[in-house]
């Protein structure tokens, strides 16, 4: 059998779509590198997405993902694994560093505007609002992150609720201009405003 065709064989059995799959969603999803990028077949990807090489979005037991036009996944390793529950991903940018969602038990949900980076691992059930920020090497199931404004929104009580540090954050549920920050413990709630002692309040 032509290596071609074996690897082929090899993607499809793992429950993948094939190289000259993932190549053919080309030009209206932004695929830069189909050889490193594994694609299964319980996936669905809007048009404008941009796709870094390394992604992985895998399906298994019925799951799926969707992955909403303007996503941006990478650069990564970016990682989805949807196992039974959905994964859907709206106009986000996940990277970059490496960013893992997990839903196994129970769906997982990135709103528009949201942002995951920095070794950041997600698992169901969580919701991650629009807006909402996802930072660095933090382990993350059972929460519920409010929406608000982007990192951009130059009034820190007007974005989405933010996740950042190291650790576990487990069961938590924040609003609109809040953080907690992930050390040996996890903080209390806190509002963004006091992490910008520059920005004058409105």
């Amino acid at each position: 059998m032509h290596p071609a065709h074996a690897l082929d064989e090899v993607r499809r059995a793992a429950g993948f779509r094939t190289v000259d799959e993932v190549a053919a969603l080309a030009p209206s999803v932004l695929v830069l590198d189909p050889a490193s990028t594994l694609i299964g077949t319980g996936v669905s990807i809007e048009r404008g997405v941009l796709v870094f090489p390394g992604t992985t979005l895998e399906t298994r037991s019925g799951g799926t993902i969707a992955i909403r036009t303007g996503a941006r996944l990478g650069p990564g390793p970016v990682t989805i694994v949807a196992e039974g529950p959905h994964v859907e991903v709206g106009r986000a940018e996940l990277g970059p560093g490496a960013v893992t969602v997990v839903a196994a038990h129970a769906p997982v949900t990135v709103g528009d505007g949201a942002r995951l980076s920095g070794g950041c691992v997600v698992e169901g059930p969580a919701t991650i609002g629009a807006g909402a920020q996802v930072l660095g090497t933090v382990a993350l199931r059972s929460v519920e992150l409010g929406a608000g404004g982007g990192r951009r929104e130059p009034d820190p009580d007007r974005r989405g609720a933010v996740v950042k540090g190291a650790g576990r954050v487990h069961g938590i549920q924040l609003g609109q201009g809040e953080v907690v920050v992930g050390r040996t413990e996890v903080s209390a709630p806190e509002r963004q405003r006091a992490h910008h002692p520059d920005v004058t309040p409105t």
